[in-house]
Protein backbone atom coordinates (compact mmCIF):
# COMPACT_ATOMS: atom_id res chain seq x y z
CA UNK A 1 0.00 0.00 0.00
CA UNK A 2 2.50 2.94 -1.25
CA UNK A 3 0.08 5.70 -0.33
CA UNK A 4 -0.05 5.04 3.11
CA UNK A 5 4.06 5.16 3.48
CA UNK A 6 3.95 7.72 0.91
CA UNK A 7 1.18 10.12 1.31
CA UNK A 8 -0.35 9.62 4.98
CA UNK A 9 -1.51 13.59 4.98
CA UNK A 10 -3.62 12.59 1.63
CA UNK A 11 -4.73 9.78 2.88
CA UNK A 12 -6.22 11.13 6.30
CA UNK A 13 -7.90 14.06 4.09
CA UNK A 14 -9.57 11.16 1.82
CA UNK A 15 -10.16 9.56 4.67
CA UNK A 16 -11.76 12.64 6.36
CA UNK A 17 -14.08 13.56 3.10
CA UNK A 18 -15.50 10.18 3.33
CA UNK A 19 -16.76 10.71 6.71
CA UNK A 20 -18.00 14.20 5.58
CA UNK A 21 -19.92 12.73 3.08
CA UNK A 22 -21.40 10.33 5.30
CA UNK A 23 -22.17 12.46 8.30
CA UNK A 24 -24.04 14.78 4.94
CA UNK A 25 -25.93 11.49 4.10
CA UNK A 26 -26.92 10.75 7.82
CA UNK A 27 -28.71 14.34 8.34
CA UNK A 28 -30.46 14.09 4.46
CA UNK A 29 -31.67 10.66 6.21
CA UNK A 30 -32.77 12.24 9.52
CA UNK A 31 -30.00 10.02 11.05
CA UNK A 32 -28.47 12.98 13.48
CA UNK A 33 -26.80 10.73 16.09
CA UNK A 34 -24.67 9.05 13.20
CA UNK A 35 -24.29 12.07 11.25
CA UNK A 36 -22.85 14.29 14.03
CA UNK A 37 -20.61 11.34 14.70
CA UNK A 38 -19.47 11.26 11.72
CA UNK A 39 -18.94 15.03 11.39
CA UNK A 40 -16.68 14.19 14.51
CA UNK A 41 -14.55 11.72 13.00
CA UNK A 42 -13.97 13.81 10.10
CA UNK A 43 -12.53 16.42 12.04
CA UNK A 44 -10.11 14.12 13.84
CA UNK A 45 -8.98 12.39 11.04
CA UNK A 46 -8.69 15.77 8.74
CA UNK A 47 -7.13 17.73 12.19
CA UNK A 48 -4.73 14.49 12.62
CA UNK A 49 -2.81 15.68 9.24
CA UNK A 50 -0.77 17.98 11.22
CA UNK A 51 0.65 15.65 13.45
CA UNK A 52 1.10 12.52 11.36
CA UNK A 53 4.53 13.28 10.69
CA UNK A 54 5.17 13.97 14.06
CA UNK A 55 3.57 11.32 16.11
CA UNK A 56 3.11 8.57 12.82
CA UNK A 57 2.72 5.14 14.90
CA UNK A 58 0.58 7.34 17.81
CA UNK A 59 -1.43 9.14 15.09
CA UNK A 60 -2.65 5.87 13.22
CA UNK A 61 -3.08 3.86 16.21
CA UNK A 62 -5.25 6.64 17.55
CA UNK A 63 -7.42 6.96 14.68
CA UNK A 64 -7.77 2.87 14.07
CA UNK A 65 -9.10 2.85 17.17
CA UNK A 66 -11.54 6.11 16.68
CA UNK A 67 -12.83 4.63 13.52
CA UNK A 68 -13.62 1.20 14.85
CA UNK A 69 -15.87 2.85 17.74
CA UNK A 70 -17.56 5.12 14.86
CA UNK A 71 -17.76 1.62 13.25
CA UNK A 72 -19.25 -0.23 15.53
CA UNK A 73 -21.66 2.28 17.02
CA UNK A 74 -22.81 3.02 13.31
CA UNK A 75 -23.14 -0.55 13.27
CA UNK A 76 -25.60 -0.80 16.48
CA UNK A 77 -27.87 2.60 15.18
CA UNK A 78 -28.43 1.29 11.80
CA UNK A 79 -29.15 -1.93 12.91
CA UNK A 80 -32.14 -0.16 15.84
CA UNK A 81 -33.13 2.29 13.19
CA UNK A 82 -33.97 -0.69 10.44
CA UNK A 83 -31.79 0.20 7.57
CA UNK A 84 -31.54 -2.70 5.25
CA UNK A 85 -28.13 -4.47 4.99
CA UNK A 86 -25.83 -1.44 5.78
CA UNK A 87 -25.21 -2.80 9.21
CA UNK A 88 -22.93 -5.49 7.84
CA UNK A 89 -21.11 -3.07 5.70
CA UNK A 90 -19.96 -0.96 9.00
CA UNK A 91 -19.73 -4.02 10.78
CA UNK A 92 -17.24 -5.24 8.19
CA UNK A 93 -15.25 -1.86 8.70
CA UNK A 94 -15.06 -2.47 12.12
CA UNK A 95 -13.57 -6.26 11.89
CA UNK A 96 -11.25 -4.53 9.20
CA UNK A 97 -9.61 -1.51 11.80
CA UNK A 98 -9.32 -4.12 14.47
CA UNK A 99 -7.58 -5.97 12.42
CA UNK A 100 -5.76 -3.48 11.10
CA UNK A 101 -4.70 -2.44 15.16
CA UNK A 102 -3.18 -5.73 15.77
CA UNK A 103 -0.93 -5.93 13.11
CA UNK A 104 0.15 -2.62 13.36
CA UNK A 105 0.79 -3.42 17.50
CA UNK A 106 2.46 -6.68 16.02
CA UNK A 107 4.93 -4.60 13.34
CA UNK A 108 5.69 -2.20 15.91
CA UNK A 109 6.52 -5.12 18.45
CA UNK A 110 8.51 -6.99 15.52
CA UNK A 111 10.45 -3.54 14.62
CA UNK A 112 11.29 -2.62 18.62
CA UNK A 113 12.72 -6.36 19.17
CA UNK A 114 14.61 -5.75 15.82
CA UNK A 115 15.95 -2.58 16.72
CA UNK A 116 16.53 -3.98 20.05
CA UNK A 117 18.73 -6.73 19.05
CA UNK A 118 16.54 -9.09 20.92
CA UNK A 119 15.27 -11.24 18.17
CA UNK A 120 16.13 -14.89 18.71
CA UNK A 121 16.37 -16.91 15.46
Amino acid sequence: MPIIRKKPKLLLILTGISFLASGIDCMENNLMIIGILSFLVAFLNISAVFYVKKYPFTIKIALLIVNAIFAALSTYLYFLAGREKIQYGWAAVFIAHVIAIVIAYRKRKKSNIIKTGLLID
